[in-house]
């Protein structure tokens, strides 16, 4: 497998820029959307997110595995390397206690993971009918709040703590992003038998 760097580069530094500035700083409104959307607008083709990258994997070709699985795979871990080095930034490479604790993994009841699933196909219906990066944050950021948006800075926060709960933060960090993955792939599916 050929691992494309401006890809992984463009993944790191967005996912730097976004738990720095837009989850680092709590910035989950207005002011998020916009800084998301310059993100999206500044590192082109970059996912940045994991919830967004888990939407590409689950609407690409699935029998891929090297071009759409690992490819996707490597993005994940892209940004969860972006967002490990923002915190080790922000905490002065751990200088700085932030009180961080890993999150426990527990499974979804089943409307918090259907409500998951649905937003995931509203967000994608958006992302791939607007093809504007502040339509999509905008829509990103209203949607929001049914999807777990920072499982990328999760994962660098674990890393930044010595692996610190890794198991708990890596099964919410996957089950969260396939959860709103399949609502994309139902929204395409719905798209495609119904157009």
């Amino acid at each position: 497998m050929e691992v494309d760097m401006n890809a992984m580069k463009a993944e790191i530094g967005g996912a730097f820029v976004v738990s720095w500035l837009v989850l680092g700083l709590g910035l989950d409104t207005l002011q998020g959307a916009v800084a998301l959307g310059a993100v999206w607008m500044t590192f082109g083709g970059a996912h940045v997110l994991p919830v967004v990258t888990w939407c590409h994997m689950m609407t690409g070709d699935l029998g891929d595995v090297e071009g759409n699985w690992m490819a996707n795979g490597m993005r994940l871990l892209a940004q969860a390397v972006g967002a490990l080095v923002a915190i080790m930034m922000v905490t002065e490479v751990g200088a700085i206690e932030t009180g961080w604790v890993a999150a426990e993994f527990a499974a979804p009841e089943a409307w918090g993971a259907i409500t998951t699933v649905a937003a995931g196909a509203i967000w994608w219906t958006i992302h791939t009918r607007s093809d504007s990066a502040w339509v999509s944050a905008f829509g990103l950021m209203v949607v929001g709040g049914a999807m777990v948006l920072d499982g990328g800075h999760q994962m660098g926060a674990s890393l930044a703590s010595s692996a610190d709960g890794i198991v708990g933060v890596a099964m919410n960090w996957i089950v969260d992003g396939a959860m709103v993955g399949v609502g994309a792939l139902l929204a395409n599916t719905i798209d495609d038998n119904i157009g």
